[in-house]
């Protein structure tokens, strides 16, 4: 289980103080500045910076119970929250605790200065982007490592093909058709097809020496099918490059 950062606790108490209050409705809706209806849409504004490794399904459970946990310790909460077995409220984790104190008495702009930088109100428009991630993060592994044929040593991580704001801007970017093959999902399927395509990190994280950097998704990541993708990485400590599986394609046509 992925730790709960400091950040992550403070987005959670955020949503559990700030949910708008409906009178019409049994619970509270997201803070109307999210401009969503829908929890898990208001979730996903953090997907981004604070997901830790999670799949986007995974995020979603943990944010809405680190939310669900601070709920029983909120004056007039509209939420009853965790409770113990006396009926009283779960006690927080050292952590959070110090998270509730330190933001309790804060007004919700106060709270929002603070957190505002770890979200994008932007998630809400990658709807799409999110649902194909969920599948793809259902059946694939986070990691992958080995060689390229031509025995190049690469790390390959699926960390920046999993970030909706780069997935878009490479789609944006390299279009819908397999950079290998050609493949293009919606001429096959039809509708069901539409605005499908996986994306994979192309350029060898060795090559990084160990440093973070930015990834450009014009020359970092790439489109490929889900059949091309799975040939990339389908022996295990072999990674091919792009060209050495084009080169496959060509022989074997």
């Amino acid at each position: 289980m992925e730790k709960r950062s400091k950040e992550f606790l403070e987005v959670g108490f955020y949503l559990s103080k700030f949910g708008e209050v409906d009178k019409n409705a049994n619970y509270p809706s997201p803070p109307l500045r999210f401009k969503v209806d829908k929890w898990n849409n208001a979730y996903r504004i953090f997907y981004e910076k604070l997901n830790g490794g999670r799949t986007i399904l995974a995020f979603e459970r943990s944010l809405k119970n680190t939310r669900d946990g601070f709920d029983s310790h909120l004056p007039n909460s509209q939420r009853i929250g965790w409770l113990g077995d006396n009926k009283k409220p779960s006690p927080l984790g050292k952590e959070a605790h110090s998270v509730f104190d330190n933001l309790i008495d804060k007004a919700e702009e106060q709270v929002w200065e603070i957190i505002e930088k770890y979200s994008d109100l932007n998630a809400k428009d990658y709807k799409h982007t999110f649902d194909d991630l969920i599948g793809i993060q259902e059946s694939e592994s986070e990691y992958k490592t080995g060689n390229t044929e031509g025995g190049k040593k690469v790390v390959t991580s699926s960390k920046y093909e999993r970030q909706p704001s780069i997935r878009n801007e490479a789609i944006n970017i390299h279009g819908l058709e397999c950079a290998a093959c050609g493949f293009n999902f919606q001429e096959f399927y039809g509708d069901w097809g539409k605005g499908f395509i996986e994306v994979h990190h192309i350029k060898p994280l060795s090559e990084n020496k160990g440093e973070e950097k930015i990834t450009n998704p014009e020359t970092d990541l790439e489109v490929l099918c889900a059949n091309c993708h799975r040939m990339v990485h389908r022996k295990k400590g072999i990674t091919l490059s792009l060209q050495e599986l084009k080169e496959k394609i060509i022989k074997n046509k």
